[in-house]
């Protein structure tokens, strides 16, 4: 019994190897099967992000795998949670390339010293800010309404063609609205109606002269019926 259970596996064995040969194969061809090269990895539309780190993370993906079995929406994803990438448009380019274009965040200004305020208002982090930009500080939840402060005082220093620039905005607790200018001039707003007090702030602007502007240290716009004028 023994002899014939012997002879019945090695009769089995032999049996399964064609199969067990052409599965392994099949396996085999299909890793092989228009692969991705590495050199037809094309990364493009970087400017702030880490191109190397797309680029090592894509190829290490893309290692072994053909040009049509990849996971596409896996890859797309992965890209998108890197620093500065807002969106990733991933496109097969046949017959074993892969073309990754990058759009990034556009920064418009920094965010409490801990990250940028992209073209919506909307906040990104990074993890070092460089970026020479206007700065905005006020609570974790009010970028939008910061941001459009900075979008109506920008708008009014070009309509009025007034050669200064935002330094910084800062809100405080209570919401009252501080601007100070490249000038050093420094704009108090106060807490209510700030958008009705900067567009009045340039038409009090525009009727100084210049060269008392190089005097004033502050200029206050919180009164409901006027404005006072601090000189340096």
């Amino acid at each position: 019994m023994r002899i014939f259970s012997k002879n019945k596996i090695f009769i089995l064995i032999i049996l399964l190897a064609p199969l067990l040969y052409f599965i392994n194969n099949t396996v085999k061809n299909e890793k092989i099967y228009f692969p991705i090269k590495e050199e037809d990895i094309k990364i493009l539309g970087i400017k702030n992000a880490n191109e190397n780190i797309i680029s090592e993370f894509s190829k290490k993906y893309l290692k072994n795998k053909s040009f049509f079995n990849f996971k596409m929406k896996y890859l797309k994803k992965e890209i998108e949670s890197i620093e500065w990438v807002k969106y990733a448009d991933i496109r097969r380019v046949y017959p074993s390339g892969v073309r990754i274009y990058i759009e990034e965040y556009q920064p418009k200004a920094i965010w409490n010293d801990k990250g940028y305020l992209d073209s919506n208002g909307d906040i990104f982090l990074v993890n070092k800010v460089k970026k020479k930009l206007p700065k905005l500080y006020s609570e974790s939840n009010r970028n939008h309404v910061m941001f459009d402060y900075l979008s109506l005082f920008t708008k009014y220093l070009s309509i009025y063609n007034i050669n200064d620039s935002i330094i910084e905005i800062h809100e405080n607790k209570i919401r009252s609205v501080k601007i100070l200018l490249n000038s050093r001039i420094s704009i108090e707003l106060g807490s209510n109606n700030v958008s009705e007090r900067i567009e009045m702030f340039f038409k009090v602007y525009k009727k100084l002269k210049s060269r008392d502007l190089k005097k004033i240290r502050y200029i206050d716009m919180r009164y409901s019926n006027g404005f006072s004028i601090g000189w340096k």
